[in-house]
This record gives C-alpha cells, structure tokens and sequence, in this order.
C-alpha cells in the first residue's frame, strides 16, 4: 500500500473520481481544494492507472517523533528525583507568569503519538472534544512520546496530576497520528476548520516530529501538507515545530559548532516557530551520562532549510529531568527538541490568553525578543532561552 496525494486538472476531476479511483483502498477529498485528493493505493499499476487518465500523484512522506530515551518508568513520589519539569517551568520562568496567564480560553492541539487519557493530569475538562485520531481513540497512547509534549504544552495538577504544563488552562487537543503527511495534512484541515467555523477561539499546534536525514529532503514546499501549514498560519494559528535531534548523533557533527545545517522541510519554514533544546546549564556541547546516547549536543543546528527571512531556529528551551511518558512518569537525561517544542507552544497559549488579538508573528517576535541571551550562536539557539514571564508580560 502507497499514500499519495493526488491532484486533478478541474475540468476532469468527476470523471476520474467515477472512473479511475476504483481502485483505491481509501479516499478522502480535501476540504478546502476542490482539486486535491488523499488516497492509499495497493500497488504501482493503480497509481499508473491515475496517472494515465490525467492525474498528479505526490508520494506520501512519513516524518518520525523526534526521540527523548525514557528510563525505567517511575512511580515513586515526587520528592524522590533531583529534577523535574516543575525545575524546568522554573527555567523557563513559566511558573513567574502564572499570575498574569495561564492559558484560559486558548486551545493547544499536540500532533503525535495520542495522550493517555487517564492520568490525572488531563481530566475531563481539559481533553476536547475536537481530537482527531486515524484509527484507535486520541486518548490512547502506546508510545509515550504524544503524552510527554502534551504534558509539557498544558497538564494540570488540578485534579490530583503530577504535574502542571507551561499552560495548565489551555484546552487540550489530541491529535493522534503515524506521521505520514497525507494524516497531517487532515489533522491541518480539520484545526482549520475548527478555527474557520469558530467553534473553537485562538489555537496553537504543537508539532514534535521531524526528518533524520543529513541532506536536504527531496520535498517541494508548495506540496500539499507544506502548503497547508502556511495557510494555517495565515489563518491566525500560531505553529511550533521542534528542530530535530540531527547534529551529532545522526550527523556526526561536532557538538561545540553552530553548524551544518540539520533543520529540514516544514521544521524550517519563516512562518512557524523552530526551536532547540538546551540542558540545566544552557549548554547543548556535552556528551550524555552514557556514551553513545542522545543528549542536548544533538539539538539540530540552523540556518534551516527553508529559512529565507531569518535563521532556525528561533529559540530554545530546556529539557532534562523527570516528565510524563505514556502512561507513568520516567526521569530523562533530555526529551528531545520535542520537549523543548511544546514549552513554546504553551507560551505561545500563554500570550494568546492574554492578549487575543496577537498574530502569529507578534507572538513569535515578541517571544524572540524576550529571549535570554546565550552564548552560542543564533545557528545554534536562535534569539536565546525563553522567558515565559518576559513574554506574557509584553503583551
């Protein structure tokens, strides 16, 4: 089976959906382009049956979540771990602006893996009814990875939880998804809908997945699901992506250099919000406790692939310690620039509770220029750390 999008001159379009899609194992018409199609085909001869009578096929590309190592999964009590993301919402100033926000009345949907529904951190009153999931529930999550940023991005202790996230009273939407763009693209166009219909207000996307490669991806940002997260953000949706996790691991770079370039594909556009990953001591040079694991040395390095007003990325945040995974609790060495990811994406829940008339590149420059200065260079950590407090307080 092969996902593809598939494209029809306007003029043919109702012949080839009677005709040449009898083949198809499952269809899905976009929403918004008259034109375009999702489909999953069983072999070559029916996309060459497509492409015969007329049709445009664009391969479907899978992204992969980008890796934060989980230990042993924990319950022990709290005090029983030296760190923690309460430490980490204390780095990042989160818990100073509190006072001012915390996230009433915007919604935050995580694109991932699925959340795990029944821990306590995410009670009823915060889990949306406007999830999306291609098969199993939303608020399922055999990974981890989905409830890990989903904790970060808004978790409540309210109701008994561990935790709280950098925005405790957003509203949470579970987007569950194997990372193949033609689902992305979906979950784009049913978040834009969302927000076209105005059944839901201001939105933030959360979206900790990437591409490990060490050359620029073959892709054309005018395709289908590139396209479509810059009409999100033209819609007033603020976009976060993580960076990746590429620089040393992957690519065998050194960990003191601002470069090559690892930050690919939509990771990398002007328009969203790209960020890194440093550890307790805003460092991202050192070698993991072990010797061959991941750690903050692997934050991708910019200028970004399709960077073109600016260089990635836009900023950092930091990881380390104890943090959800599934459903338990797991201390980490680092989760991966998609921890870092959702900090941003709460912020950005943060600012929009205060001030709702903020655009998408009001929140991001107002978050840039908030940033505590860090050594390294801008390829490295963008504008700096965020300052959560700073940020609110702009706006």
């Amino acid at each position: 089976m092969q996902r593809y999008f598939v494209r029809f001159p306007s003029s043919a379009r109702p012949l080839l959906e009677a005709e040449a899609l009898k083949g198809a194992l499952r269809t899905i018409p976009s929403r918004f382009d008259p034109n375009l199609l999702v489909t999953e085909l069983p072999d070559e001869a029916e996309a060459e049956r497509l492409r015969s009578a007329g049709a445009e096929l664009i391969p479907g590309r899978q992204y992969e979540p980008l890796p934060a190592e989980p230990m042993d999964m924990i319950y022990q009590p709290l005090d029983s771990h030296p760190r923690n993301l309460n430490d980490v919402l204390r780095h990042n100033r989160a818990d100073q602006a509190w006072n001012q926000s915390r996230g009433d009345g915007v919604h935050i949907a995580v694109v991932d893996t699925g959340v795990c529904g029944s821990m306590p951190e995410f009670p009823a009153s915060k889990r949306s009814p406007h999830s999306w999931s291609y098969q199993a529930s939303a608020w399922t999550d055999l990974q981890g990875h989905g409830s890990m940023c989903s904790c970060i991005a808004s978790a409540t202790n309210e109701a008994g939880g561990r935790y709280s996230g950098v925005a405790p009273h957003a509203t949470l939407i579970a987007c569950k998804t194997t990372f193949w763009d033609t689902e992305l693209y979906q979950i784009y166009e049913h978040l834009i809908q969302l927000v076209d219909r105005k059944e839901i207000g201001r939105l933030v996307i959360s979206n900790s997945y990437g591409a490990y490669t060490c050359a620029p991806p073959n892709m054309n940002p005018n395709d289908p699901f590139p396209s479509i997260v810059r009409q999100a953000v033209e819609r007033g949706i603020v976009v976060v992506f993580a960076a990746g996790n590429n620089h040393v691991k992957v690519c065998e770079n050194r960990p003191e250099e601002c470069e090559p370039n690892t930050i690919w594909g939509v990771n990398s556009f002007d328009e969203v919000i790209t960020v890194g990953t440093v550890d307790e001591n805003n460092r991202m040079d050192l070698p993991p406790p072990t010797g061959d694991g991941w750690s903050h040395r692997d934050s991708s390095r910019g200028p970004g692939q399709f960077a073109q007003n600016t260089t990635k990325p836009d900023c950092v945040a930091p990881t380390y310690g104890e943090v959800m995974w599934g459903c338990g609790y797991s201390p980490m060495v680092w989760w991966g620039t998609s921890g870092a990811c959702p900090q941003v994406a709460g912020l950005a829940a943060l600012m929009l509770a205060k001030n709702p008339a903020l655009t998408p590149a009001q929140v991001k420059d107002t978050i840039k220029a908030t940033c505590e200065k860090l050594p390294q260079g801008e390829t490295c950590v963008g504008a700096g750390l965020i300052n959560c407090a700073a940020a609110v307080s702009e706006v």
